[in-house]
């Protein structure tokens, strides 16, 4: 993976970090059983996405593209459709 793009990965992990989507769905869970706290008050995660969207007109302009992220998509049969090297 060239340079250029693994700094964009770890841009696009600031703004959407690990694990965001697990903490939504418990904090739905939380609501469903009576939690009225927002859920950027219980999850840092969750608090990072709000303010990375209110920062930037556009989220989606984070996604990293390069050479090895298309490997990724094009690969259908596993390991052995992808030669890295």
């Amino acid at each position: 993976m060239p340079y250029t793009e693994l700094v964009k990965w770890v841009e696009y992990f600031k703004l959407r970090p690990v694990g965001w989507r697990e903490d939504q769905r418990t904090y739905l869970t939380l609501r469903t059983q009576g939690v009225k706290a927002n859920a950027e008050d219980i999850f840092p995660t969750l608090r990072l996405i709000k303010i990375n969207e209110i920062n930037s007109q556009k989220p989606d302009q984070a996604v990293p593209k390069g050479t090895f992220l298309e490997k990724l998509r094009n690969a259908t049969k596993g390991d052995s459709d992808v030669n890295l090297f």
